[in-house]
């Protein structure tokens, strides 16, 4: 079997999507059954997919300074799948994988990733343009794949009822957590944490881009009604990419950093951001709506206990290892932090239990579960 897989998604800083694609085009090569994989990207092949962030940073460089991104996502758009076509014509012996939803029209077999629905639930947290595009090229795709693969059964059961998408055709490969995320201990994690003058398990941590979804305003308006004491034991460090329809958040941000009250660090590199995970006493994730959640996961396996939503795939992922709360109440996300922080017991089995189920969430049983999926 050969494959094609489009690596577009891998862009700096690389969101969820981007570390899929990115590790999932990293293992496939090593997979039983695979002849060839191929990475398509903009307009041309990538013979190196590490080389793929450095062959994309155009569109990031690019993408702050277009002032109609409806038309410039429509003009791209059209360009690539141009390309595409005329570099793919004697191909169609190949597998086709769009691992960002959208597929570009092609003669052989398709395959799509949907991560969530959240365009479909969720559109006052999308920008408009995104939404236009997305309410075009989604029916296209859908008429399109053969195949499409979802990272929780949570979001096979949105498809299905949503789509009336068929079950057979949709296949659950959950994600994967890098190796590099793990339990560190005080001496490993000391330079990161002295930068920002933090201490090993004396923080919370927010890993999350800067978005409606994300839920940021209630998990600040939770943080600063907690006691002055545990504050004080216990600073909120926000870590995460700017996102979209964030004005009001950033001003909220700013004016809480510069009151001292929390920390944020923005986009932060590799190694910084597994040893935050490891040196966190809890990981605060009380999102909107997710269909996987992978800073879930990448808690659990850095030996950090987590408090996240109780409801869309963040339940599922957590697997009853995390402190859950409702996303909609800040009293209840309030409680949960608290509950969380001061119960040592429940925190000592979370770590434990939560280290021991993130074990089942690899990127090689991504790739296999993949592969799969491809031959079906």
């Amino acid at each position: 079997m050969k494959v094609i897989l489009n690596v577009d998604a891998i862009t700096h800083p690389l969101t969820g999507i981007g570390q899929y694609t990115l590790h999932l085009g990293k293992q496939l090569p090593l997979q039983n059954g695979l002849e060839a994989v191929k990475y398509f990207s903009s307009d041309h092949w990538i013979d190196d997919i590490n080389q793929s962030a450095q062959a994309n940073q155009w569109i990031s460089r690019l993408r702050p300074w277009i002032p109609f991104k409806g038309l410039a996502l429509n003009a791209y758009a059209k360009r690539r799948n141009k390309h595409f076509k005329q570099l793919t014509g004697d191909l169609s012996d190949h597998v086709f994988h769009s691992p960002n939803f959208v597929l570009m029209p092609f003669a052989g077999k398709s395959v799509a990733t949907f991560h969530d629905l959240s365009f479909v639930h969720y559109r006052e947290t999308q920008p408009n343009y995104r939404l236009q595009f997305l309410d075009r090229e989604i029916p296209k795709t859908l008429n399109q794949a053969d195949v499409l693969m979802v990272p929780t059964e949570f979001i096979k059961q949105e498809i299905m009822s949503h789509y009336a998408y068929p079950a057979a055709k949709i296949h659950v490969t959950p994600l994967g957590v890098e190796a590099g995320f793990k339990a560190y201990s005080a001496n490993e994690t000391r330079a990161s944490l002295q930068a920002h003058q933090l201490k090993h398990k004396q923080f919370i941590l927010s890993v999350a881009t800067t978005e409606p979804r994300k839920n940021l305003s209630r998990l600040l308006q939770a943080y600063t009604q907690l006691p002055k004491a545990l504050r004080a034991a216990y600073p909120l460090v926000l870590v995460g990419s700017k996102g979209w329809l964030n004005q009001d958040i950033n001003q909220r941000i700013k004016s809480l950093v510069k009151k001292g009250q929390i920390i944020s660090l923005g986009y932060v590199d590799q190694t910084a951001l597994q040893h935050l995970y490891a040196a966190a006493q809890v990981m605060a994730f009380p999102s909107l709506y997710e269909g996987f959640g992978l800073p879930i996961i990448e808690s659990m396996a850095s030996g950090t206990a987590v408090l996240t939503s109780h409801h869309s795939a963040m339940q599922e992922v957590a697997g009853g290892h995390a402190m859950l709360c409702d996303p909609l109440d800040v009293q209840g996300i309030k409680a949960g932090l608290r509950a969380a922080l001061e119960n040592e017991t429940w925190l000592t089995q979370a770590q434990a239990n939560g280290l021991a189920h993130s074990k089942q969430f690899t990127w090689q049983r991504c790739a296999e579960k993949t592969v799969m999926a491809y031959e079906s």
